[in-house]
């Protein structure tokens, strides 16, 4: 799924032709209108009022995206949101109290199918709280029947300051259980992250914080909680007593190490997903290079000061992207295999692709022919193939036109 912006009152247009049958680029917020269509469903919020969902699909790079329409709820300070999706289903939460500042009280939770056209209201989970980005959606025999998993942080355990324990709520609803919620506490004691990638003790971090959750399924439900600094959690969550397994993350590039220390949002450097045919854990990193270069000496005391009284200066010398994968079952293997490095210095820019005009422009006061000097970030990787996907900066002067 893509990030976006809030909940918009206007849906964007799609061209005709734009509907998608195969995979899809979601929009995690929800838009606010009524456009009926074959995927259309409704069912009822817990407080009585009438809600309808639908699907719009869109082929990429366009975004899909999905309408609610429930006249009675205000959606202007917070919208409905996709929390997550596996096969055709799709988990939203909707506020029915924007002004609450309860959450796990005051959001309904949905799962909906667009192809059969039903949109299912889940009990309520208070008083657990769930974090979007640490809650799973697992379909079951096509769809049948689903369960939701949701991991949650409890504190940890130490002896002086020696950390011992680290416990772990795993929250776990299954639409085939009369059971409603249920919880069950899980615990880490072997902190094998610690041991491979330590943090500087000026490091304030957990040991675990979740940035995204795949659903990787099989017979055991397998789900895989995505800490993109340090490691991933598997658990079989559907197995009667669940473990937590450890993987830590390879060993951080080296340009990346000071990132730890001012506390950089790791998606900016890293993503983690899962092939089509969930046989490989795939990882990405994005290293920064940097040169110092010796400044001019000063003709003037005023150049001096401009240049903030400086013998040299730090400035950026390209980056390089680094593919990992690991198969699943992990622990089977031999861990995480280095796939594939790639050098900026050695990507060129093709004139003559009509699709690259406006970065070639840009470029065009330059003798060089590579993207070395544009700003890059957020590496996305594809579930298909090798493909990374990077958004560029073409102005590094403004924070809104990454492209």
């Amino acid at each position: 799924m893509a990030a976006s912006t809030v909940s918009s009152c206007v849906p964007p247009s799609l061209p005709e032709s734009a509907a998608a049958s195969g995979l899809v680029l979601l929009d995690r917020w929800c838009y606010i209108a009524d456009l009926p269509n074959n995927t259309t469903a409704a069912s009822t919020t817990s407080s009585g009022l009438p809600i309808k969902v639908t699907f719009r699909a869109a082929r990429p790079p366009l975004l899909s995206h999905f309408c609610v329409h429930c006249p009675g709820l205000d959606f202007r300070k917070i919208g409905p949101k996709i929390v997550a999706t596996d096969a055709d289903l799709v988990l939203l939460r909707v506020p029915i109290d924007p002004n609450s500042i309860n959450r796990g009280l005051d959001w309904d939770y949905f799962v909906y199918r667009p192809r059969a056209q039903w949109l299912n209201l889940l009990p309520n989970p208070h008083p657990r709280v769930l974090d979007d980005s640490a809650t799973a959606l697992i379909s079951r025999e096509d769809g049948a029947w689903y369960v939701v998993a949701a991991l949650g942080v409890r504190l940890p355990l130490y002896d002086g300051r020696a950390l011992i324990r680290w416990d772990f709520d795993l929250h776990l609803y299954r639409s085939s259980d009369s059971k409603g919620w249920i919880s069950k506490r899980l615990s880490v004691n072997e902190f094998e992250r610690d041991k491979l990638i330590p943090l500087p003790r000026a490091v304030d971090r957990l040991y675990h914080e979740t940035e995204k959750t795949i659903t990787i399924g099989g017979e055991h439900g397998t789900v895989a909680w995505v800490d993109l600094w340090r490691g991933i959690f598997f658990c079989d969550v559907l197995k009667e007593c669940p473990l937590l397994q450890d993987v830590p993350l390879p060993v951080p590039a080296r340009g990346d190490w000071d990132r730890l220390l001012r506390h950089c949002n790791p998606s900016y450097l890293r993503d983690v997903t899962i092939s089509r045919n969930k046989d490989l854990i795939k990882y990405v990193e994005l290293e920064f290079l940097y040169r110092e270069e010796l400044n001019a000496t000063p003709v003037s005391h005023t150049d001096w000061v401009c240049n903030n009284s400086r013998k040299s200066q730090v400035i950026r010398d390209g980056w390089k992207s680094t593919t990992w994968n690991m198969a699943i079952p992990v622990g089977l293997g031999e861990g995480w295999h280095r796939d594939c490095v790639i050098d900026v210095k050695d990507v060129n820019l093709e004139a003559s692709d009509p699709c690259l005009s406006d970065l070639m422009a840009m470029l065009s006061s330059k003798t060089t022919r590579t993207w070395k000097e544009l700003p890059v970030a957020c590496s996305i990787l594809s579930m298909d193939d090798d493909v990374v996907s990077c958004f560029l900066k073409p102005d590094p002067g403004t924070w809104t036109s990454w492209k």
